[in-house]
């Protein structure tokens, strides 16, 4: 080989050099060029998880070799349609942007059973009670017979006959004995024991036991709060010290907190209290009249309902007034419905989204456990629907039936269990 030649070589080959490692570094770093715009731009990510685990995952209708969780890289900025399957369960689908040096993240895909086994437990019940945990549901038959559901267990207890029609008022914080009226008289109830004991109070207006203290009752009388303790023989009723100028409409209790509703000077109010020293926290003016159901309370926000009235208290900011027919809570988001739409709204920072607008009633709405799906009732039907508004929202169908039901779910979410007037079951939905 000439002296030519070879420099013509080695020139050609440190031009290559030059020229094919400046493109492998981008290759190897993410960069690819996009014919669509002429220019070479970083690639973007799914990171993708799901619930069960090990599901196919398809891009463009094409299979990927991967299984949940997985992170896919060097995908080319755009949109895809990203499917997530697995035998058994209904497909999860969305239209997903991927962008230039970023990850898209899909962590919140929960796959549902096609077919949703269904558990029979028994006889079901209008007159029901769901423990202060959330975890268990008493109900009386029209047998009078006492039955305790445990949603973590799966299982149905015959407790005990109670021979005579009781009503079902409240649990005691351990679980161990509930609150039961019968005409004006109330009772407790030892779930262990299997003994009536009658309350000595009278002319009571409203009565539950404390959210910390299994020993506590709190009850209204002639427009005055009392504590009592039951496990106290001959206890006296202690009352407690409010302005005798303020007629009490109604209470709630929330962990260390006493929510009044009350009225002075034909102004109603709902006051914060501390429940353990009775100092003021924070007072709401200009409310309604009506039933009080406290949301949340802490130092510093007051979520509660009376009537058909959400009020967000903020103690910094005026109180945010939303009409609601029905409202649950996790975490910092509220699901709300007026009847007709279902809205999310972030309480600690006053943003709201519109989940969905119906023109049928919808009846019923209740939190997954994960906080990412939720149920609702509409038209008689319940189905499951994922909060992740990016494209469609994924939904199935759980349920058609005309019977007014009650929902609970277990903790781990994969069943949900269902009382109505002629049946208590559950169905496995994971």
């Amino acid at each position: 080989m000439g002296i030519a030649l070879r420099r013509v070589t080695y020139s050609f080959f440190l031009l290559l050099f030059f020229i094919v490692t400046p493109l492998l570094i981008l290759y190897a770093s993410g960069f690819r060029y996009n014919f669509d715009i002429g220019m070479i731009e970083k690639t973007g990510a799914f990171y993708i998880k799901s619930y069960p685990r090990n599901a196919e995952i398809y891009i463009n209708d094409l299979k990927s070799k991967h299984k949940t969780p997985k992170q896919i890289t060097n995908l080319a900025p755009g949109t895809y349609t990203l499917k997530i399957t697995k035998n058994n369960y209904t497909p999860w689908q969305k239209k997903l942007s991927v962008y230039s040096g970023e990850t898209t993240f899909v962590e919140d895909v929960v796959l549902f059973l096609e077919n949703q086994e269904k558990t029979e437990l028994g006889s079901g019940s209008v007159e029901f009670l769901i423990n202060k945990n959330k975890d268990k549901y008493a109900y009386l038959d029209e047998q009078n017979r006492l039955f305790i559901t445990d949603v973590n267990q799966d299982k149905n207890f015959l407790i005990f006959t109670l021979g005579q029609a009781y009503n079902l008022v409240d649990w005691s914080l351990d679980n161990q004995f509930l609150l039961i009226k019968k005409e004006e008289l109330y009772y407790t109830f030892d779930l262990n024991q299997k003994e009536i004991q009658w309350l000595p109070l009278s002319a009571i207006e409203k009565i539950i036991w404390d959210n910390k203290e299994s020993n506590i009752i709190w009850y209204t009388k002639d427009e005055k709060i009392f504590r009592y303790n039951t496990q106290i023989v001959n206890h006296q009723p202690q009352p407690i010290d409010f302005d005798s100028e303020k007629t009490i409409n109604d209470f709630a209790l929330f962990n260390d907190y006493l929510i009044i509703q009350y009225t002075n000077n034909k102004n109603n109010y709902v006051e914060q209290l501390n429940k353990n020293n009775l100092s003021p926290v924070q007072t709401i003016s200009d409310v309604n009249l009506g039933k009080l159901d406290v949301l949340m309370a802490d130092e510093r926000h007051l979520l509660f309902t009376i009537g058909s009235t959400l009020y967000i208290q903020n103690i910094y900011q005026e109180p945010v007034l939303i009409p609601i027919t029905k409202a649950d809570l996790h975490d910092n988001n509220l699901l709300l419905t007026n009847g007709y739409e279902i809205v999310l709204y972030n309480y600690k920072e006053s943003q709201q989204q519109l989940i969905d607008r119906s023109s049928q009633i919808v009846s019923d709405i209740l939190w997954h456990p994960n906080g990412s799906y939720f149920i609702s009732e509409v038209n008689e039907k319940t189905k499951i629907t994922e909060v992740d508004g990016r494209d469609q929202r994924n939904s199935v169908e759980l349920l058609d039936d005309p019977w007014k039901k009650m929902y609970l779910f277990n903790k781990k979410g994969d069943k949900l269990f269902i009382l109505t007037p002629e049946e208590n079951f559950y169905l496995t939905i994971q």
